[in-house]
């Protein structure tokens, strides 16, 4: 298969994934080109979904009224988020629910296409920040959402005004297991569980056919 996108180290992507971005909440004035945003659009676009029915979709966000009413609504309880004001560009991220077979997978392939995003967001010298605690039903409302689409999250984006230090994170140690959970021995012989789950579902599984989607 050609290598049309070009060649990454190992090294200088797993470094960037380290050091190269994070989550920004102190943001410059200034607005965020039209072709800055269009390259971090596209890098969501081709993120991975399942069977790739790509069911993200993304709203733009720059409108300065528009801005201060999803502002007021990004927020938990009686906490507001104060960077979602001071942000140039919000992107909020909305995944269509219409087919309901792919409705469980939905979570995870806009948080996927969001991922890409903020990456492509590092690498252009921008800052993001992701929310998910938020409003969503009265968001829906501002933003003039559909009801069979669904505001997953919202992506707050600009040129930092910060520079914060790397988070400390979990040593590999304390997250991964091998084979089974609860394994930490690479090398310890393992074995399946028992499956608990009712006669029909053992039938299903049984009766499944191999496919590539």
């Amino acid at each position: 298969m050609p290598n049309r996108g070009g060649q990454i180290s190992a090294e200088v992507l797993l470094n960037f994934l380290r050091y190269g971005r994070r989550s920004i909440r102190v943001y410059k004035p200034a607005p965020v080109p039209d072709e800055m945003i269009e390259q971090l659009l596209e890098a969501g676009r081709w993120a991975p979904s399942a069977s790739n029915r790509q069911p993200w979709r993304f709203i733009v966000i720059r409108d300065e009224a528009v801005r201060r009413e999803v502002a007021r609504h990004a927020g938990v309880f009686f906490i507001r988020w104060a960077h979602v004001e001071d942000a140039p560009l919000i992107i909020a991220l909305l995944g269509d629910t219409g087919n309901r077979m792919y409705r469980a997978f939905l979570h995870e392939d806009v948080g996927l296409a969001g991922s890409q995003i903020m990456l492509q967001a590092a690498a252009l010298g921008l800052g993001t920040c992701w929310l998910g605690g938020i409003d969503r039903k009265a968001l829906a409302g501002v933003l003039q959402v559909p009801e069979r689409v669904e505001i997953v999250g919202l992506l707050t984006v600009g040129f930092p005004a910060e520079e914060p230090e790397p988070p400390p994170r979990k040593p590999l140690a304390e997250l991964v297991h091998y084979d089974v959970y609860g394994s930490r021995d690479v090398n310890a012989p393992a074995s399946p569980g028992l499956v608990t789950v009712g006669w029909l579902r053992r039938i299903i599984s049984r009766l499944r056919i191999r496919i590539r989607l």
